[in-house]
Protein backbone atom coordinates (compact mmCIF):
# COMPACT_ATOMS: atom_id res chain seq x y z
CA UNK A 1 0.00 0.00 0.00
CA UNK A 2 1.33 3.83 -1.09
CA UNK A 3 1.05 6.60 1.24
CA UNK A 4 1.05 9.73 -0.04
CA UNK A 5 2.71 12.36 1.48
CA UNK A 6 -0.30 14.20 2.69
CA UNK A 7 -0.98 10.71 5.06
CA UNK A 8 2.80 10.48 5.92
CA UNK A 9 2.93 13.94 7.20
CA UNK A 10 -0.81 13.21 9.24
CA UNK A 11 1.31 10.13 10.76
CA UNK A 12 4.61 12.35 11.59
CA UNK A 13 2.60 15.04 13.04
CA UNK A 14 0.02 12.79 15.28
CA UNK A 15 3.01 10.55 16.17
CA UNK A 16 5.14 13.62 17.42
CA UNK A 17 1.79 14.63 19.47
CA UNK A 18 1.63 11.40 20.75
CA UNK A 19 5.87 10.98 21.91
CA UNK A 20 5.18 14.78 23.38
CA UNK A 21 2.14 13.83 25.02
CA UNK A 22 2.94 10.91 26.37
CA UNK A 23 6.33 12.45 27.84
CA UNK A 24 4.18 15.44 29.66
CA UNK A 25 1.60 13.40 31.34
CA UNK A 26 4.17 10.59 32.29
CA UNK A 27 5.88 13.50 33.90
CA UNK A 28 3.17 15.10 35.20
CA UNK A 29 1.96 12.50 36.66
CA UNK A 30 5.25 11.39 38.57
CA UNK A 31 5.63 14.93 39.47
CA UNK A 32 2.29 15.15 41.29
CA UNK A 33 3.07 11.65 42.95
CA UNK A 34 6.44 13.03 44.55
CA UNK A 35 4.76 16.63 45.55
CA UNK A 36 1.79 14.87 46.65
CA UNK A 37 4.30 12.52 48.96
CA UNK A 38 6.57 15.30 50.21
CA UNK A 39 2.93 17.72 50.95
CA UNK A 40 2.27 14.52 53.00
CA UNK A 41 5.74 14.12 54.55
CA UNK A 42 5.66 17.77 55.35
CA UNK A 43 2.50 17.85 57.35
CA UNK A 44 3.71 14.91 59.30
CA UNK A 45 6.70 17.13 60.16
CA UNK A 46 4.62 19.80 61.29
CA UNK A 47 1.67 17.25 63.11
CA UNK A 48 4.95 16.30 65.22
CA UNK A 49 6.71 19.06 65.88
CA UNK A 50 3.28 20.46 67.32
CA UNK A 51 3.37 16.45 69.05
CA UNK A 52 7.07 17.26 70.26
CA UNK A 53 5.96 20.91 71.92
CA UNK A 54 2.62 19.24 73.92
CA UNK A 55 5.30 15.93 74.89
CA UNK A 56 7.83 18.27 76.27
CA UNK A 57 4.67 20.10 78.46
CA UNK A 58 3.62 16.94 80.04
CA UNK A 59 7.36 16.04 80.37
CA UNK A 60 8.27 18.40 82.73
CA UNK A 61 4.54 18.33 84.25
CA UNK A 62 5.11 15.03 84.95
CA UNK A 63 8.90 15.53 86.60
CA UNK A 64 10.69 14.86 84.02
CA UNK A 65 10.55 11.32 83.28
CA UNK A 66 8.29 9.06 80.73
CA UNK A 67 6.70 6.83 82.88
CA UNK A 68 3.41 9.11 82.70
CA UNK A 69 3.18 7.74 78.64
CA UNK A 70 1.27 4.60 78.11
CA UNK A 71 0.57 3.00 74.67
CA UNK A 72 -3.43 4.15 74.34
CA UNK A 73 -2.29 7.81 75.66
CA UNK A 74 0.45 8.45 72.73
CA UNK A 75 -1.50 6.55 70.38
CA UNK A 76 -4.48 9.90 70.99
CA UNK A 77 -1.76 12.07 71.39
CA UNK A 78 -0.73 11.39 68.01
CA UNK A 79 -3.89 11.86 65.98
CA UNK A 80 -5.00 8.43 64.77
CA UNK A 81 -7.29 8.33 61.68
CA UNK A 82 -10.51 6.99 61.52
CA UNK A 83 -10.55 3.25 61.31
CA UNK A 84 -10.68 1.49 58.34
CA UNK A 85 -14.25 0.00 57.53
CA UNK A 86 -14.42 -3.37 59.22
CA UNK A 87 -12.19 -2.25 62.21
CA UNK A 88 -14.01 -2.26 65.77
CA UNK A 89 -14.56 1.48 67.18
CA UNK A 90 -11.75 2.55 69.76
CA UNK A 91 -12.30 3.39 73.17
CA UNK A 92 -11.49 7.18 73.58
CA UNK A 93 -10.98 8.44 76.97
CA UNK A 94 -11.37 11.97 78.04
CA UNK A 95 -9.02 14.01 76.39
CA UNK A 96 -9.37 17.28 76.86
CA UNK A 97 -6.22 18.14 79.90
CA UNK A 98 -3.17 15.94 80.92
CA UNK A 99 -4.44 13.10 83.08
CA UNK A 100 -0.89 12.85 85.06
CA UNK A 101 -2.58 11.26 87.90
CA UNK A 102 -3.05 8.10 85.90
CA UNK A 103 0.01 8.44 84.48
CA UNK A 104 1.77 7.98 88.05
CA UNK A 105 -0.64 5.45 88.91
CA UNK A 106 0.19 2.92 85.92
CA UNK A 107 3.89 1.91 85.85
CA UNK A 108 5.98 2.66 82.73
CA UNK A 109 7.12 -0.19 80.59
CA UNK A 110 10.56 -1.24 80.31
CA UNK A 111 12.39 -0.62 77.47
CA UNK A 112 11.80 -2.46 75.07
CA UNK A 113 9.00 -4.48 72.54
CA UNK A 114 6.16 -2.00 72.75
CA UNK A 115 3.39 -3.01 74.27
CA UNK A 116 -0.04 -3.63 72.55
CA UNK A 117 -1.82 -1.03 70.45
CA UNK A 118 -5.49 -0.33 70.93
CA UNK A 119 -7.17 -2.15 68.37
CA UNK A 120 -8.92 0.96 67.05
CA UNK A 121 -5.91 3.08 66.84
CA UNK A 122 -4.20 3.84 63.54
CA UNK A 123 -1.19 6.35 62.82
CA UNK A 124 -1.12 8.27 59.80
CA UNK A 125 1.93 7.67 59.62
CA UNK A 126 3.98 4.73 61.61
CA UNK A 127 5.40 6.96 64.74
CA UNK A 128 7.64 6.41 67.75
CA UNK A 129 8.66 8.38 70.76
CA UNK A 130 12.38 7.28 71.87
CA UNK A 131 14.35 8.74 74.60
CA UNK A 132 17.74 10.22 74.71
CA UNK A 133 19.50 6.77 75.23
CA UNK A 134 17.23 5.93 71.70
CA UNK A 135 14.98 3.80 73.63
CA UNK A 136 11.45 3.18 72.49
CA UNK A 137 9.04 4.82 74.84
CA UNK A 138 5.94 4.47 72.85
CA UNK A 139 4.85 3.65 69.41
CA UNK A 140 5.82 1.71 66.82
CA UNK A 141 9.71 0.62 66.31
CA UNK A 142 11.56 2.50 63.74
CA UNK A 143 15.03 1.38 63.62
CA UNK A 144 15.80 1.81 59.95
CA UNK A 145 16.85 5.37 60.13
CA UNK A 146 17.73 7.07 56.36
CA UNK A 147 18.01 10.83 55.26
CA UNK A 148 14.18 10.70 54.37
CA UNK A 149 13.59 9.52 57.96
CA UNK A 150 11.27 12.45 60.10
CA UNK A 151 12.69 13.19 63.45
CA UNK A 152 11.65 16.15 65.53
CA UNK A 153 13.54 16.55 68.60
CA UNK A 154 11.80 17.05 72.34
CA UNK A 155 13.18 19.88 74.31
CA UNK A 156 12.30 20.74 77.60
CA UNK A 157 14.23 23.84 79.40
CA UNK A 158 16.83 23.64 76.18
CA UNK A 159 18.07 20.05 76.77
CA UNK A 160 16.71 17.24 74.26
CA UNK A 161 15.04 14.47 76.78
CA UNK A 162 13.25 12.57 73.45
CA UNK A 163 12.93 12.26 69.60
CA UNK A 164 9.92 11.94 67.63
CA UNK A 165 10.37 9.48 64.81
CA UNK A 166 7.99 8.93 61.69
CA UNK A 167 8.68 6.98 58.69
CA UNK A 168 7.99 9.18 55.65
CA UNK A 169 5.28 8.16 53.27
CA UNK A 170 6.62 6.46 50.37
CA UNK A 171 3.41 5.24 48.04
CA UNK A 172 -0.63 5.72 48.70
CA UNK A 173 -1.33 3.61 51.71
CA UNK A 174 -4.78 5.19 52.23
CA UNK A 175 -7.92 4.61 50.73
CA UNK A 176 -8.59 8.41 50.54
CA UNK A 177 -5.12 9.04 48.82
CA UNK A 178 -5.76 5.90 46.54
CA UNK A 179 -9.37 7.18 45.40
CA UNK A 180 -7.64 10.86 44.64
CA UNK A 181 -4.57 9.27 42.90
CA UNK A 182 -7.08 7.39 41.14
CA UNK A 183 -9.21 10.03 40.17
CA UNK A 184 -6.62 12.27 38.87
CA UNK A 185 -5.06 9.25 37.04
CA UNK A 186 -8.51 9.12 35.36
CA UNK A 187 -7.92 13.03 34.84
CA UNK A 188 -5.19 12.37 32.80
CA UNK A 189 -6.50 9.88 30.47
CA UNK A 190 -9.27 11.88 29.67
CA UNK A 191 -7.26 15.07 28.75
CA UNK A 192 -4.92 12.72 26.79
CA UNK A 193 -7.67 11.50 24.69
CA UNK A 194 -9.15 15.24 24.30
CA UNK A 195 -5.35 16.40 23.18
CA UNK A 196 -4.94 13.10 20.58
CA UNK A 197 -8.34 14.05 18.83
CA UNK A 198 -7.40 17.76 19.14
CA UNK A 199 -4.06 16.95 17.53
CA UNK A 200 -5.55 14.34 14.85
CA UNK A 201 -7.58 17.30 13.77
CA UNK A 202 -4.68 20.24 13.20
CA UNK A 203 -2.66 17.34 11.69
CA UNK A 204 -4.90 16.88 9.54
CA UNK A 205 -5.17 20.82 8.57
CA UNK A 206 -1.68 21.19 8.90
CA UNK A 207 -1.18 18.50 6.51
CA UNK A 208 -3.96 19.87 3.78
CA UNK A 209 -2.66 23.31 3.88
CA UNK A 210 1.25 22.46 3.28
CA UNK A 211 0.36 20.23 0.48
CA UNK A 212 -2.05 22.65 -0.82
CA UNK A 213 0.55 24.57 -2.99
CA UNK A 214 2.93 21.43 -3.50
CA UNK A 215 -0.90 20.20 -5.49
CA UNK A 216 -1.13 23.54 -7.26
CA UNK A 217 2.56 23.11 -8.44
CA UNK A 218 2.03 19.46 -9.45
CA UNK A 219 -0.76 21.31 -11.36
CA UNK A 220 1.62 23.63 -12.92
CA UNK A 221 4.20 20.61 -13.95
CA UNK A 222 1.22 18.53 -15.82
CA UNK A 223 0.39 21.68 -17.65
CA UNK A 224 3.79 22.26 -18.93
CA UNK A 225 4.28 18.79 -19.75
CA UNK A 226 1.19 19.05 -22.00
CA UNK A 227 2.77 22.17 -23.66
CA UNK A 228 0.20 24.65 -22.32
CA UNK A 229 3.13 27.18 -21.42
CA UNK A 230 1.11 29.99 -20.68
CA UNK A 231 -0.14 28.80 -17.78
CA UNK A 232 1.32 30.77 -14.10
CA UNK A 233 0.80 29.28 -10.84
CA UNK A 234 0.83 32.74 -9.55
CA UNK A 235 1.70 32.12 -5.99
CA UNK A 236 2.74 35.19 -3.52
CA UNK A 237 4.85 33.67 -0.95
CA UNK A 238 8.62 34.33 0.27
CA UNK A 239 9.73 30.73 1.67
CA UNK A 240 11.06 28.14 -0.45
CA UNK A 241 7.52 26.72 -2.02
CA UNK A 242 7.51 30.19 -3.08
CA UNK A 243 10.67 30.48 -4.37
CA UNK A 244 9.87 26.91 -6.18
CA UNK A 245 6.68 28.09 -7.70
CA UNK A 246 8.28 31.45 -9.39
CA UNK A 247 10.78 29.23 -10.45
CA UNK A 248 8.38 27.18 -12.33
CA UNK A 249 6.69 30.34 -13.86
CA UNK A 250 10.21 31.59 -14.67
CA UNK A 251 10.93 28.00 -16.64
CA UNK A 252 7.06 28.07 -18.34
CA UNK A 253 7.75 31.83 -19.42
CA UNK A 254 11.37 30.65 -20.91
CA UNK A 255 9.21 27.62 -22.75
CA UNK A 256 6.34 30.23 -23.70
CA UNK A 257 9.19 32.34 -25.45
CA UNK A 258 11.38 29.68 -27.13
CA UNK A 259 7.86 27.96 -28.23
CA UNK A 260 6.74 31.21 -29.44
CA UNK A 261 10.46 31.53 -30.74
CA UNK A 262 10.89 28.18 -32.57
CA UNK A 263 7.47 28.98 -34.55
CA UNK A 264 9.01 32.27 -35.28
CA UNK A 265 11.75 30.82 -36.44
CA UNK A 266 10.10 28.06 -38.91
CA UNK A 267 8.26 30.74 -40.23
CA UNK A 268 11.12 33.21 -41.51
CA UNK A 269 13.13 29.77 -42.35
CA UNK A 270 9.59 29.30 -44.78
CA UNK A 271 9.50 32.62 -46.05
CA UNK A 272 13.21 32.58 -46.57
CA UNK A 273 13.03 28.92 -48.84
CA UNK A 274 9.85 30.35 -50.66
CA UNK A 275 11.32 33.33 -52.17
CA UNK A 276 14.32 31.25 -53.86
CA UNK A 277 12.20 28.75 -54.95
CA UNK A 278 9.51 31.02 -55.96
CA UNK A 279 11.69 32.42 -58.55
CA UNK A 280 13.31 29.19 -59.54
CA UNK A 281 10.13 27.77 -60.43
CA UNK A 282 8.39 30.99 -61.94
CA UNK A 283 11.62 30.96 -63.91
CA UNK A 284 11.92 27.14 -64.90
CA UNK A 285 8.38 27.24 -65.85
CA UNK A 286 9.02 30.36 -68.41
CA UNK A 287 11.85 28.35 -69.70
CA UNK A 288 9.61 25.09 -69.91
CA UNK A 289 6.84 27.48 -72.04
CA UNK A 290 9.45 29.10 -74.28
CA UNK A 291 9.11 32.48 -72.72
CA UNK A 292 12.44 32.64 -72.51
CA UNK A 293 15.39 31.51 -74.02
CA UNK A 294 18.03 29.59 -72.10
CA UNK A 295 20.66 31.78 -72.49
CA UNK A 296 23.85 32.75 -70.20
CA UNK A 297 22.26 35.51 -68.64
CA UNK A 298 19.14 33.12 -67.80
CA UNK A 299 21.81 30.47 -66.30
CA UNK A 300 23.16 32.67 -63.62
CA UNK A 301 20.00 33.75 -62.86
CA UNK A 302 19.14 30.45 -61.49
CA UNK A 303 22.80 30.27 -60.59
CA UNK A 304 22.07 32.90 -57.95
CA UNK A 305 18.20 31.17 -56.44
CA UNK A 306 20.63 28.34 -55.99
CA UNK A 307 23.44 29.98 -54.21
CA UNK A 308 20.81 31.77 -51.74
CA UNK A 309 19.33 28.82 -50.85
CA UNK A 310 22.84 26.74 -50.51
CA UNK A 311 23.99 29.93 -47.89
CA UNK A 312 20.78 29.77 -46.41
CA UNK A 313 20.79 26.30 -45.83
CA UNK A 314 24.77 26.27 -44.63
CA UNK A 315 23.88 29.12 -42.01
CA UNK A 316 20.87 27.09 -40.76
CA UNK A 317 23.36 24.28 -40.27
CA UNK A 318 25.86 26.20 -38.55
CA UNK A 319 23.39 27.75 -36.53
CA UNK A 320 21.53 24.28 -35.31
CA UNK A 321 25.57 23.27 -34.22
CA UNK A 322 26.17 26.42 -33.09
CA UNK A 323 23.19 25.86 -30.49
CA UNK A 324 23.94 22.65 -29.76
CA UNK A 325 27.43 22.92 -28.86
CA UNK A 326 28.65 21.03 -31.77
CA UNK A 327 31.57 23.59 -33.41
CA UNK A 328 34.77 22.33 -32.37
CA UNK A 329 36.79 24.27 -30.47
CA UNK A 330 40.72 24.69 -30.22
CA UNK A 331 41.25 27.05 -27.18
CA UNK A 332 44.86 28.62 -27.37
CA UNK A 333 46.64 32.30 -26.26
CA UNK A 334 45.25 34.52 -29.04
CA UNK A 335 46.01 38.01 -29.49
CA UNK A 336 43.09 39.98 -30.59
CA UNK A 337 45.41 42.96 -31.83
CA UNK A 338 46.43 40.40 -34.86
CA UNK A 339 42.99 38.85 -35.06
CA UNK A 340 41.49 42.44 -35.65
CA UNK A 341 43.98 43.38 -38.10
CA UNK A 342 43.73 40.77 -40.34
CA UNK A 343 39.96 40.85 -40.35
CA UNK A 344 40.30 44.67 -41.57
CA UNK A 345 42.89 43.60 -44.01
CA UNK A 346 40.77 40.70 -45.34
CA UNK A 347 37.62 42.93 -45.80
CA UNK A 348 38.91 46.66 -46.48
CA UNK A 349 38.45 46.17 -50.55
CA UNK A 350 35.56 44.80 -49.96
CA UNK A 351 34.00 48.10 -48.39
CA UNK A 352 36.41 50.30 -50.73
CA UNK A 353 33.81 49.35 -53.17
CA UNK A 354 30.79 49.53 -51.23
CA UNK A 355 31.73 53.12 -50.35
CA UNK A 356 32.64 52.37 -46.69
CA UNK A 357 35.43 53.10 -44.70
CA UNK A 358 36.99 50.84 -42.48
CA UNK A 359 39.00 51.86 -39.83
CA UNK A 360 41.09 50.68 -36.68
CA UNK A 361 41.05 53.28 -34.33
CA UNK A 362 43.73 54.05 -31.98
CA UNK A 363 43.65 50.85 -29.57
CA UNK A 364 43.10 52.19 -25.65
CA UNK A 365 45.07 49.51 -24.42
CA UNK A 366 47.24 49.66 -21.24
CA UNK A 367 50.59 48.42 -21.84
CA UNK A 368 53.74 49.43 -20.22
CA UNK A 369 56.16 51.71 -22.43
CA UNK A 370 57.88 49.81 -24.55
CA UNK A 371 55.95 46.74 -24.45
CA UNK A 372 54.32 44.88 -27.66
CA UNK A 373 50.58 46.04 -28.35
CA UNK A 374 48.85 42.73 -27.54
CA UNK A 375 45.47 41.88 -26.06
CA UNK A 376 46.25 38.01 -24.78
CA UNK A 377 42.94 35.72 -24.79
CA UNK A 378 42.45 31.93 -24.70
CA UNK A 379 40.32 31.40 -27.88
CA UNK A 380 40.10 29.60 -31.07
CA UNK A 381 41.56 31.63 -33.86
CA UNK A 382 39.28 30.23 -36.51
CA UNK A 383 36.29 30.78 -35.05
CA UNK A 384 37.28 34.42 -34.21
CA UNK A 385 38.27 35.20 -37.36
CA UNK A 386 34.55 33.73 -38.22
CA UNK A 387 33.52 35.90 -35.65
CA UNK A 388 34.90 39.25 -36.92
CA UNK A 389 34.45 38.65 -40.54
CA UNK A 390 30.57 37.89 -40.06
CA UNK A 391 30.33 41.16 -37.61
CA UNK A 392 32.06 43.50 -40.28
CA UNK A 393 30.21 42.20 -43.18
CA UNK A 394 26.99 42.41 -41.38
CA UNK A 395 28.44 46.22 -40.74
CA UNK A 396 29.54 46.45 -44.42
CA UNK A 397 25.73 45.27 -45.41
CA UNK A 398 23.42 47.68 -43.21
CA UNK A 399 26.01 50.86 -43.71
CA UNK A 400 24.89 53.27 -46.47
CA UNK A 401 27.58 54.53 -48.90
CA UNK A 402 29.14 56.81 -48.20
CA UNK A 403 29.98 55.68 -44.54
CA UNK A 404 32.30 54.66 -42.23
CA UNK A 405 32.68 51.52 -39.99
CA UNK A 406 35.56 51.84 -36.67
CA UNK A 407 36.98 48.99 -34.82
CA UNK A 408 38.28 49.84 -31.45
CA UNK A 409 40.01 47.76 -29.49
CA UNK A 410 40.78 48.26 -25.73
CA UNK A 411 41.51 46.22 -22.36
CA UNK A 412 39.93 46.87 -18.60
CA UNK A 413 40.58 44.89 -15.22
CA UNK A 414 40.67 41.38 -16.54
CA UNK A 415 38.39 41.94 -20.02
CA UNK A 416 39.53 42.40 -23.23
CA UNK A 417 37.10 44.72 -25.23
CA UNK A 418 35.96 45.33 -29.21
CA UNK A 419 33.80 47.51 -30.82
CA UNK A 420 32.27 47.99 -34.10
CA UNK A 421 30.10 51.53 -34.41
CA UNK A 422 29.14 51.92 -37.90
CA UNK A 423 26.99 54.95 -39.32
CA UNK A 424 23.60 55.64 -40.73
CA UNK A 425 20.93 53.65 -40.96
CA UNK A 426 20.14 52.84 -37.43
CA UNK A 427 18.61 51.15 -35.19
CA UNK A 428 15.79 51.75 -32.08
CA UNK A 429 16.70 50.68 -28.34
CA UNK A 430 13.84 48.04 -28.27
CA UNK A 431 15.40 46.38 -31.76
CA UNK A 432 18.94 46.27 -30.68
CA UNK A 433 18.73 42.51 -28.62
CA UNK A 434 16.76 41.41 -31.39
CA UNK A 435 19.19 41.51 -34.14
CA UNK A 436 20.57 38.57 -32.52
CA UNK A 437 17.65 36.34 -32.87
CA UNK A 438 17.43 34.27 -36.11
CA UNK A 439 16.03 35.72 -39.01
CA UNK A 440 15.77 39.01 -37.60
CA UNK A 441 15.83 41.95 -39.58
CA UNK A 442 14.97 45.40 -39.09
CA UNK A 443 12.80 46.36 -42.24
CA UNK A 444 9.79 45.93 -42.40
CA UNK A 445 9.09 44.58 -45.64
CA UNK A 446 12.10 41.91 -45.40
CA UNK A 447 14.34 44.06 -48.17
CA UNK A 448 16.65 41.42 -50.04
CA UNK A 449 19.41 44.18 -50.71
CA UNK A 450 21.40 42.77 -48.44
CA UNK A 451 21.08 39.08 -49.19
CA UNK A 452 21.62 37.41 -46.33
CA UNK A 453 19.48 35.28 -44.25
CA UNK A 454 19.94 37.08 -40.86
CA UNK A 455 21.38 34.03 -39.40
CA UNK A 456 25.02 35.56 -38.50
CA UNK A 457 24.87 37.89 -35.22
CA UNK A 458 22.93 34.66 -33.85
CA UNK A 459 25.79 32.15 -34.67
CA UNK A 460 28.30 35.25 -33.48
CA UNK A 461 26.73 34.85 -30.21
CA UNK A 462 27.06 31.60 -30.23
CA UNK A 463 30.64 31.50 -30.58
CA UNK A 464 31.07 34.62 -28.08
CA UNK A 465 29.11 32.87 -25.24
CA UNK A 466 31.21 29.83 -25.68
CA UNK A 467 34.87 31.69 -25.70
CA UNK A 468 32.57 32.78 -21.81
CA UNK A 469 32.58 36.29 -23.05
CA UNK A 470 29.24 38.36 -23.65
CA UNK A 471 28.34 40.35 -26.76
CA UNK A 472 25.37 43.29 -26.94
CA UNK A 473 24.28 45.59 -29.39
CA UNK A 474 23.40 49.33 -29.01
CA UNK A 475 22.89 53.04 -30.93
CA UNK A 476 26.01 54.37 -31.92
CA UNK A 477 27.15 57.47 -31.41
CA UNK A 478 28.25 57.91 -35.62
CA UNK A 479 24.34 57.14 -36.29
CA UNK A 480 24.50 53.21 -36.81
CA UNK A 481 24.61 50.03 -34.75
CA UNK A 482 27.17 49.57 -31.73
CA UNK A 483 28.72 46.04 -31.19
CA UNK A 484 30.11 45.26 -28.07
CA UNK A 485 32.19 42.50 -27.02
CA UNK A 486 34.09 40.91 -24.19
CA UNK A 487 36.60 38.41 -23.70
CA UNK A 488 38.53 37.71 -20.67
CA UNK A 489 42.01 37.70 -20.70
CA UNK A 490 44.26 35.04 -20.71
CA UNK A 491 47.05 36.05 -18.60
CA UNK A 492 49.29 34.00 -20.66
CA UNK A 493 51.98 35.98 -22.85
CA UNK A 494 52.00 35.90 -26.32
CA UNK A 495 55.36 35.32 -27.63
Amino acid sequence: MTFSIAHKLFAAFLGLTVVVLTATLGLARWSFEQGFLDYVNALEQARLEQIAVELGQQYASSGQHWGFLSEDRFARLVRPLPPERGDPPPRHRPSGRTDTSNAHAQPRKKAGPPGPMHRGARYSLPTALFDMHDNLVAGQSIRSLDSLTIRVAVIVDGNTVGELRSEPQRKFNSTVATDFSRQQLTTSWIIGVLCLVLASGLSLLLARGLLAPVRRMIHSVTQLSRGNYSHRTNENRSDELGQLTQNLDRLGSVLEANQSSRKRLLADVSHELRTPLTVLTGEIEALKDGLRDFDAAQLDSLDQEVQRLRYLVDDLYELSVSDVGGLRYQFAPLDLVDCVKNAIEGIHQRGAAQGVELALVDPKVDLPAGARESVAVAADSQRIDQLLLNLLENSLAYTDAPGRVAIALSRTQGTAVVTIDDTAPGVNDSDCEKLFDPLYRQEGSRSRRTGGAGLGLAVCRNIVTAHGGSITASPSLLGGVCIRIEFPLSGESIT
